[in-house]
C-alpha cells in the first residue's frame, strides 16, 4: 500500500487545528458584524435627525402665475421652523401632440429663504414650452425633497 508508512496526526493536534480554525472564522465574523452594525447605526442616525429636520419644515405656495409668454412668476412663504436653502421648480406644460413637457429648474430661487419670510422669483421656461398653456407647478424644497407644494392650472 501506498500509505503504509505513513502516520496521521494524533487527535490531539487535530482537536487544536479544528479549534483554532474555529476561532479564526468567529473573529472574522465577529469583525465583519461590528463594522456592520457601526454602519447601520450611522446611516439610521442620519436618516432619523434628517426626518426631525425636515419635520419642521413647511411653506406655501402663495402664487404661481405665467405673466408673459417666457416668464413665471412665483411667491412662496416660508411658514416652518426651518431655513430653506433654495427651491427646485417643475413647470408642466401641455402640448397635445407629444404628450406633457415637463420643466425642472434647479435653485430656481437662487437665494436663503428665511423663516417666516416670503420670497418671490421668476422661472424662464425653455423655448420648447414658449407658447404652450401651463399646466402644473410645483416647488420642492432643496434641503428637504419630501416638502414640496403644487399648484395646478385647469
Amino acid at each position: 500500500m501506498f500509505f503504509k508508512n505513513k502516520k496521521a496526526i494524533s487527535p490531539l493536534i487535530a482537536a487544536v487545528l479544528l479549534i483554532a480554525f474555529t476561532m479564526t472564522i468567529a473573529g472574522l465574523m465577529a469583525a465583519w458584524a461590528q463594522n456592520y452594525i457601526v454602519g447601520r447605526t450611522q446611516t439610521m442616525t442620519e436618516q432619523s435627525e434628517e426626518i426631525e429636520k425636515c419635520g419642521k419644515a413647511d411653506f406655501t405656495l402663495e402664487t404661481g402665475t405665467r405673466k408673459t409668454n417666457s416668464t413665471v412668476y412665483i411667491v412662496i412663504y416660508n411658514s416652518g421652523d426651518l431655513d430653506f436653502t433654495d427651491m427646485n421648480v417643475f413647470l408642466s406644460y401641455s402640448n397635445s401632440t407629444a404628450g406633457p413637457i415637463i420643466q425642472s429648474v434647479k435653485n430656481a430661487a437662487n437665494q436663503t429663504i428665511p423663516v417666516g419670510e416670503l420670497v418671490s422669483f421668476s422661472v424662464t421656461n425653455n423655448q420648447t414650452a414658449v407658447g404652450m398653456p401651463l399646466t402644473k407647478i410645483k416647488v420642492v424644497s432643496v434641503d428637504c425633497p419630501n416638502v414640496y407644494r403644487e399648484k395646478t392650472f385647469s
